[in-house]
């Protein structure tokens, strides 16, 4: 039976070394990469988010213009279809 000992040897090629080191470059620039991309897809939906709110408050307002309008036009018929009932009995 081999006795164990306090030596430990690794011998590892220069061809394994450099695909080891090149994997690891890959591996951290494409993790920064994600992270850059992930902040700017954030950026592009808080915009997008922001410019959301901003054009339902305008199309709110608008909306309620029209509405007013419509209520005006239709307490116009109201009076005078009333004003034409009323006259109509008299």
């Amino acid at each position: 039976m081999k006795q164990l000992n306090d030596e430990l040897q690794i011998h590892i090629s220069v061809k394994w070394a450099i695909q080891i080191i090149m994997f690891v470059i890959t591996l951290t620039s494409a993790y920064y990469a994600i992270n850059a991309k992930v902040a700017q897809n954030k950026s592009d939906l808080q915009y997008i988010k922001d410019n959301l709110v901003e054009f339902e408050e305008m199309l709110d307002n608008r909306i309620s213009r029209l509405e007013r309008y419509k209520e005006q036009e239709l307490e116009e018929v109201n009076k005078s279809l009333l004003s034409k009932v009323l006259g109509g009995n008299e």
